[in-house]
This record gives C-alpha cells, structure tokens and sequence, in this order.
C-alpha cells in the first residue's frame, strides 16, 4: 500500500518553545463538537435555531447513520457494583468514548443532550407496558416527545412535535399520520400495536437521570502523541460480563469484532478506537522529563538517560490521563485474565526498577513488577483497564551520577466514539485547532471518583466519616453531611471544578420536601458557601436523580472542602477538578489527517503554532482513517 504525505505549516513569528499542550481539540465543519455541551450548540447547522427547530434538529443528528448513537445493550464504568449507579447516561461520555446503549441509556442521555443545548426543562419517562424508556423536552408551553433509541417522534396536523399524553390519546399520529416527521419508528411496523401498547401503559417521570460531569480535555506533552482511529484496532472495547450471553454475544462475535447495533441500518460504525503514546527524551539534551514529570525525587537527566544526583533511592513518577476509558485488548469473552495491552510501560534501563501504579492520586500504590537491567515491557491492563488515568511511579536505587533509566515508552489504548472525529469529505475541508477548557482557561482535569459503596475507598477522599452511613440501605446510602476533600498536586492549583452526586427524592407531591443541598469552603472545611438547593417537581415518580455544578474561583487554591447534604439521602459522590499549571502552557501542535482513496493512504501533517483554522483539500471520496495530535520532543 502506497502512503502519500503532505504538509501544510501555519506559522507565527518567531520560533516558539514547545512545552505541554493543555486540551487540544481538532474539528470540522462536517460535525458537530461533541466535546462539551456548549460547543455542541454552537454547530453552524443549529446554531441559530430555537425550540422545535433546534429539537428536531439535535434528535435528528444523532438518529443518523453517521451521526448519531445505535442501540447495542447496557454501558457501565467504574466499581460502584449495583447498575443502578454505574450505568453511563453521561452525554459527553455516550458521544466521545461509546456510542452504544439501550433504552436506559438513551432516554436520559438525549434529556442531557436537549439540557446542554439550552433547554430549560426535560424528563426521560418509562413505558412499562413497552419496557422501554425514552424522552420529553419542554418548549413553547408543552411537553414533546422524541425517541432516540426506536427513532421516532410524532407530529400533529399543525406541525409541532406531540407530547407522550397526546401519544397515548391520538391513535391516528401512529396509523393514520397527517404529517411526518423522519425518522418514523422504521423498526416498528405495527403502529396500532405500538400505540395501543403506550395507552395502555402507566407512565413514569424521571427528573435528572442523566449525568454531567465528565469532560474531553486532556494534555500532550513534549514527546506524546495521541492518534484515534474511525474504525476497531486488534479487538479492543469496553467488554462487559453482561455481554456474554444471548443476542449481544453474537453481536461482538460478528466480524469486526467488538461493538456494533443490533439494527445494523442505523449506523455505519462499530467501535473506535485511541492510542496515547508518550516517549520523552529523558537526556540533558531535552527538557521533556521536565515537562512531563509528575514527581521526581533524586533523578534527573544526564547525558544518556536519567541518572541519580545523589548515592541512594530514586523515583519519578508520571501520570496518565484520559477523558476516553482504557481498554485492553480483549482475549476470550469470558476470561477476563487473558485482556492484555490496555497500557504498557517500556523501560530501557541500567539496573532493576520498581514500578508501581495508583488509581488513587497517590493516595494508595499497588506493585505491578520489578524489571530487571535491559528492555523491558510491563503490561498493566489488570491494574488500569476500565479506568480513566493513572499514577506510573518507577522505584530504583544507584550510587551517585549513575545512569537508571535510557529510554522509556508509556503506550495506553482507549475506546473512541467514531461519531466525535473531525470527518473530511471530497473537496476543501475547513478544520480548526483550539485549545482551552469550556471557559477558554488552560487548565487540566483530574477525575475524583470515591466508591461510595467501599468504606475504605471512601474514606481516603472525605474529611470525616459520614456519621449516618449504611451500605444495606441502597437507596439511602448516606443521611446527612459528607465532606468531600479535593487537592491540587504539587505544581498545580484548583482554578475551577464540577461536583456532582446521585441524590435520593421523595416523589410526586412529597418532592417539594427534598432538601438535598451541595456546598464548597477554601482551605478549610468551614464557612461554607451553598451553590446547589434542591427544586425537584412533583411530577417525578422515580427515587433518585443526579446533579452536576460548576463552580469558578475567585482566586485558585490549593485545596477545596465540597459538603454534600443527603435529605432524604445522596448515594454517588463525583468531582472533576481543572487544575492550573504552574508553567506556562505552549500550543504548538502537529496535526495529521489520514485518509484512503482508491486504497491509498494519505497523510496530511498539518503544522500549528497556534490556535486557529485551516484547509485540508482532498481529492476525490476519502475513507476517514484516523486523526492524530503530537508534540515534539524539544531539545535545548
């Protein structure tokens, strides 16, 4: 196979120095940013549409075969072990790392979608009678129904979207439409039936089941690159137990192998997938160690690799970070022993090493392995898979001078949603390159995620116990305060953060008595400020629902107090914090698109200094390939 390569440079004056890369984020025009809700409005083909015509709009597009997200089965992450809490029905999430769900999913997740778009109101609701699950979105006076996941909406002879109420009395908007709406449930060919099930059914209101805090920023730093393919590379997904068995089973089993839709119509993707690989110069020559080096303790680099300043112990520790979830390469589906390949550590070193990795912030270390001298890969898919990030800390001890460490390659796979790449099509393409988080700060997230449901898990996040704790009460875990502790590491500040829990409500009427509240204090755990109180309507028949708030400091610090108030109960604890480096971020980056025409893969390198838009001209029908973003290893 021919590859052909070409370079388009963007230049600024001057030469600038390249360091660390903070949220890097490369789009274009043929798709929308998926990458943070705001933006996600901001697509020019909605961009100033308003109520049913921004509705229709949005629920279209992610109807679409190359768009939207297909029906597959459950999505979970994390350790919490009951579903109810661990199943994913973050948008960000569903857009950017999986594309699939169910009904479950589905539901809440367009609720999400339709509330980030600037919705004021929404509801997932279910139709027992159907054991399904799906949404509606207030706008100009009403409820309306759209459903994601069969992919159909209902339109009145006056041409707005009916509501679930108007569903259940109106035989004829199933059978006998005066006006359609596209899609209109395509897989189910018995409307009778289909309406006739929805009268007959209870309905129930689920206020909030989606979550909304999670986010796509991340850094490159000098000799890192990060590379996502449109389509599956060697097996590797999110594998489940619950994907085992039954008609899921031999969904994966099918050629590709891995995730794909049970109605293969409605989308042309399977799985995607992202490799992040990260080889610093560790020489004097560079300042790469510098600048990607979580810690280090006497080591520093000489003139073949990093060696001890003084006889006795070393250690550096690096991070790894993804907003994508770590997946390994999947071996039989029901042994779990045999995944290998999610991350793996390659040193190149002078005498034996330690290596050690947490999952904690460094709150707990687990021993992965002891090298011996040489070239030397360490596979740490059982300690990280299903993850987002870890802790790398590499442990030796040399006299003072001596060479450790010559060379080492961290390369760590991730699962990708297809839908959320920067497509070309035939002819100019038009491409940006931004930086910056959703506030345009340069910041990097850290993801705090204690196990409500292990005591010693959550012990290591929160100030104090909760005094009324009950894991028997699944529902109600926790009754009353928990304070929640979030801290800068070394070199860094808390210049903003989201926090976010799943709260028990009482219902229906009673809904007006939740008094469940969110509050933050800085440096220390007193005088707390309140952000979030309690509003739940007495529409909802469901127990529990989820909040996400942002919160911007007056000033970054080194340490935030947040105290979650359970009333009736809070059950999840979630934060993600944006970190403020100390060193001054760069944004030069190399760009390059891949493609294949007429099986030929072309490579365009696009060289960026700065934030800004740019052409890629392709000539003729390409086959989108992969897209991938690297910083240079710098040397002095």
């Amino acid at each position: 196979m021919r590859t052909l390569i070409g370079v388009l440079l963007l230049l600024t004056t001057g030469v600038p120095v390249l360091a660390e890369v903070l949220c890097p984020r490369v789009t274009s025009e043929h798709n929308a940013d998926l990458s943070d809700p705001g933006r996600f409005r901001q697509y020019h083909k909605w961009k100033n549409k308003q109520d049913q015509e921004l509705a229709i709009a949005i629920w279209q597009y992610l109807c679409g075969q190359q768009t939207g997200l297909f029906h597959m089965k459950t999505v979970n992450d994390g350790p919490d072990p009951w579903e109810e809490y661990s199943t994913v029905r973050d948008p960000v999430k569903l857009m950017n790392i999986h594309n699939v769900g169910y009904c479950g999913i589905f539901g809440p997740t367009l609720d999400g979608v339709f509330h980030g778009a600037g919705f004021e109101h929404g509801r997932a609701f279910g139709v027992p009678g159907w054991n399904h699950c799906t949404t509606e979105v207030w706008y100009n006076g009403g409820w309306h129904y759209f459903d994601l996941d069969v992919r159909g909406a209902l339109m009145k002879p006056d041409g707005t979207v009916a509501s679930v109420a108007e569903a259940q009395a109106n035989r004829d908007l199933w059978v006998n439409p005066q006006r359609k709406i596209e899609p209109f449930f395509p897989n189910d060919e018995d409307k009778a039936r289909v309406f006739e099930i929805y009268r007959d059914s209870r309905i129930d209101n689920y206020y909030r089941w989606f979550q909304a805090g999670h986010v796509m920023d991340f850094r490159l730093r000098q000799g890192e690159t990060f590379t996502r393919w449109w389509r599956p590379q060697g097996g590797r997904w999110h594998h489940l137990d619950a994907y085992n068995t039954g008609f899921i089973r031999k969904l994966l089993e099918k050629d590709p192998v891995g995730y794909k839709s049970n109605h293969p119509d409605f989308s042309i993707w399977t799985q995607g997938n992202g490799l992040f690989r990260y080889e610093p110069n560790l020489t004097d020559a560079s300042s790469d160690f510098r600048d990607g080096v979580r810690t280090a303790k006497n080591l520093e680099p000489g003139g073949e690799g990093l060696k001890f300043e003084t006889t006795g112990n070393g250690e550096a520790v690096f991070e790894v970070f993804s907003p994508w979830v770590i997946v390994p390469k999947v071996g039989k589906l029901d042994d779990k022993t045999d995944d290998s390949e999610a991350s793996i550590v390659t040193l190149d070193a002078a005498r034996s090493v330690t290596v050690l990795v947490s999952l904690d912030q460094g709150k707990t270390w687990k021993h992965v392995a002891t090298t011996p001298p040489g070239q030397t890969s360490v596979d740490l898919t059982k300690w990280v898979k299903g993850t987002y990030g870890f802790l790398l800390k590499l442990q030796a001890a040399g006299q003072a001078n001596e060479h450790l460490l010559h060379g080492m390659t961290i390369e760590t796979w991730v699962q990708v949603a297809p839908i959320s790449l920067p497509r070309l099509k035939s002819g100019q393409n038009r491409c940006s390159f931004e930086v910056g988080d959703r506030y345009g700060k340069l910041t990097m997230p850290m993801f705090v995620l204690p196990n409500v449901a292990d005591p010693e898990d959550l012990k290591k996040y929160v100030v104090e116990m909760p005094q009324d704790y009950d894991l028997k009460r699944k529902s109600a875990r926790i009754r009353g305060d928990v304070v929640l502790k979030l801290e800068a590491p070394k070199g860094t500040t808390i210049d903003w953060f989201t926090a976010g829990a799943c709260f028990r409500t009482h219902q229906n009427q009673g809904a007006k008595n939740t008094d469940n509240r969110i509050a933050y204090a800085v440096d220390k755990p007193t005088r707390f400020t309140e952000f979030y109180k309690a509003n739940v309507p007495v529409w909802v028949n469901h127990w529990r629902y989820q909040w996400d708030e942002d919160v911007q400091l007056d000033k970054p610090t080194e340490v935030v107090f947040v105290k979650y108030t359970g009333n009736p109960a809070v059950n999840v604890l979630r934060a993600t914090v944006h970190l403020k480096p100390d060193k001054t971020p760069r944004k030069a980056i190399n760009i390059t698109h891949a493609y294949r025409i007429g099986g030929k893969l072309i490579e365009r390198v696009i060289r960026m200094q700065q934030p800004g838009n740019y052409d890629v001209n392709v000539e003729g029908e390409p086959e989108n390939v992969f897209i991938r973003m690297a910083v240079s290893s710098k040397t002095d």
